[in-house]
């Protein structure tokens, strides 16, 4: 009787025990879960953000192609200055210019001196006029200037012997093939320097001033005409461009004159190169005896970049 009693007792299943505390593993799996959440985000996020960083710092293995897809791009004047600080504007150039002859001109000219210039000066049959002015310019020490150039356009007399003036300053005369206002222009092979001041044989100016102008045409990133003498075009009431002086109250101008004018060596070897368009100019200025202003003018708005 004891042992049937027995074996029915272990044969019952044992009873539930019901609490009203969570148990720990309960606890455990509640707790558990957000975890989980918790790393995979951050993955996810970690993941996310060294794509990001790859993909802006990364290498670039397009190199490895072996495809050389660099595309011709206009050199640039400002490179070769100490200064930046110009602001870039819009322009027409690739609807005229040549790009090709503007960077073979800037590539001859860009290992040049950058901080001193040279005056172009240009006489015709005025001896009295260009020796004041020549003793002007060598009178007082111009810090930048390294060397006066005169083109000589009188075919007829023979210039005078080169010499070396006050502070000394080298005075060289070149005698022009014939008498063209282009000879100014010319970009002579012996010039040491970027920049060229262009000049008339009847300008004196204080030397301090010029010292400063070709500063602030250095600032400028050289890639334009500087000087003191501006102009200005408007249209009439035929619609025709009409070239005067800057009047009124306006603070704008839209060119300057090479009678007193820094350049780029670069817009000369441009303007003397056998590009059509610069042919074209060269024979206009020839046949009108006028115009270079503009022409010049014109060549350099190309390139204010």
């Amino acid at each position: 009787m004891s042992n049937s009693n027995r074996k029915s007792n272990e044969m019952t299943p044992m009873p539930f025990e019901e609490s009203s505390e969570p148990s720990s593993i309960t606890h455990y799996m509640t707790y558990c879960l957000p975890k989980k959440w918790r790393l995979l985000i951050v993955s996810v996020a970690s993941f996310l953000i060294c794509m990001l960083f790859a993909s802006v710092y990364g290498f670039d293995y397009s190199t490895f192609s072996g495809n050389d897809d660099t595309k011709s791009e206009w050199s640039e004047l400002r490179e070769y200055s100490t200064f930046h600080e110009a602001r870039k504007t819009c322009g027409s150039r690739d609807e005229v210019a040549n790009m090709t002859v503007w960077n073979t001109a800037v590539d001859k000219t860009g290992h040049l001196m950058d901080d001193m210039f040279t005056i172009a000066l240009q006489t015709y049959q005025r001896p009295l006029q260009l020796n004041k002015t020549l003793e002007h310019l060598t009178a007082y020490k111009t810090t930048s200037l390294y060397e006066i150039v005169v083109a000589w356009n009188d075919n007829t007399t023979q210039p005078p012997s080169d010499f070396v003036g006050k502070n000394h300053v080298p005075v060289r005369f070149r005698v022009s093939e014939e008498n063209s206002l282009n000879q100014k222009f010319l970009p002579d092979p012996k010039y040491m320097t970027q920049a060229v001041l262009l000049s008339d044989d009847d300008w004196n100016f204080n030397h301090t001033d010029i010292d400063w102008v070709f500063e602030q045409w250095r600032r400028s990133g050289m890639n334009r005409l500087t000087g003191p003498f501006a102009r200005c075009w408007s249209n009439n009431e035929h619609d025709e461009a009409m070239y005067s002086l800057c009047g009124g109250k306006t603070d704008k101008y839209h060119m300057a004159l090479t009678g007193l004018a820094f350049t780029h060596l670069s817009f000369l070897e441009y303007y003397w190169s056998n590009d059509s368009l610069m042919e074209g100019l060269r024979k206009y200025v020839d046949s009108k005896f006028n115009c270079e202003d503009i022409a010049l003018n014109y060549v350099a708005t190309w390139y204010q970049y």
